[in-house]
């Protein structure tokens, strides 16, 4: 069970270290190409930039003790695939048989990136706790991604899986079912393979076609509590909007919580992006989910257009708090 609400404000759960550039991405296998990797720590100072242009965003540490962080990630993922994680070194390594099903490894890992992917599950965990004893809206500013983390794969940046660790700590705090949105440009294989064991859980993805992260291209629903919204090409605003506004009301209508696994690659211009929003489009992001009636446990996915981040996380805090510039 939730706790009683407080007043409406957004509680900013920010990640621990982060400072050196030992947990940066190397590089990425992309359309054939290998690129230089974009995920790193300036990500999450243009985002915290963004989010505290608002007077109703506080910030506290994630805190989450280490024992839960290590329970968690025992349930998400194989013991196999945790203990590979922790034999990693320093030097990027490509491991083949940590992919993906179908799918060619496309991204290296090291000892630093498995190090912050555990401080993004401890951030994703505070924010679950303090919604849990009674936040209205959480958000977890934590990197690498995790929504491509499987049980057994890491891939897409992603290594350890974030959402799914937020929504296993609200589970485990009595708060049932957990509905998950996922807003991110990439559809979240990784969230799927996971949740698609959890009983009380429901996953809406509104993400880009063909599915570039799936061997078929495209998604089939592990159950009927998943649903997928795939759009070709650049979608258009209202129709966009108009899945989005029926995922939120159906999750809404059949959940106790929402944890929103938030990318902000949908915009104009990113690297790893394909479609044309221009940040604004976050502001009615915001406005349709704080409308649902739910708390909600925001989990930072993608985004990697360093000169659009703040704006986009600014309009995001606008329309989920209403005008409020500090």
């Amino acid at each position: 069970m939730i706790a009683e609400r407080a007043s409406v404000e957004l509680l900013l759960v920010e990640q621990r270290g982060g400072e050196g550039e030992a947990d940066g991405a190397h590089w990425i296998l992309e359309g054939g190409r290998i690129l230089p990797g974009v995920d790193d720590n300036r990500r999450m100072a243009e985002l915290r930039s963004g989010l505290l242009r608002h007077a109703a965003v506080r910030t506290a540490p994630a805190d989450a003790d280490s024992e839960d962080v290590e329970q968690t990630l025992s349930v998400l993922h194989e013991p196999e695939y945790l203990e590979a994680l922790g034999e990693v070194s320093a030097e990027p390594v490509v491991i083949p048989e940590l992919t993906p099903p179908g799918l060619p490894p496309d991204i290296p890992v090291t000892a630093g990136l498995v190090a912050a992917a555990r401080e993004g599950v401890r951030t994703a965990i505070t924010a679950a706790e303090r919604l849990a004893a009674g936040a209205r809206f959480t958000y977890a500013l934590c990197r690498p991604p995790g929504h491509h983390a499987g049980p057994t794969w890491f891939a897409g940046y992603c290594y350890l899986n974030t959402a799914a660790a937020a929504v296993q700590a609200l589970r485990d705090r009595g708060v049932s079912p957990v509905g998950i949105l996922d807003v991110d440009l990439h559809y979240p294989n990784g969230t799927a393979a996971i949740v698609a064991a959890m009983s009380d859980a429901s996953l809406h993805s509104l993400h880009a076609s063909p599915v570039t992260n799936v061997a078929e291209l495209t998604v089939t629903p592990s159950s009927e509590r998943e649903v997928v919204v795939e759009f070709e090409g650049s979608p258009d605003r209202d129709a966009y909007l108009e899945a989005l506004a029926a995922s939120v009301e159906a999750l809404a209508a059949s959940s106790e919580a929402i944890v929103i696994s938030l990318g902000y690659d949908i915009v104009a211009g990113d690297p790893h992006g394909s479609w044309g929003f221009e940040p604004e489009i976050f502001a009615e992001v915001g406005a349709l989910l704080a409308g649902c009636g739910r708390p909600l446990c925001v989990i930072q996915e993608g985004g990697y257009a360093l000169e659009t981040l703040a704006a986009c996380s600014e309009a995001f805090a606008t329309g989920l708090l209403g005008e409020g510039a500090r």
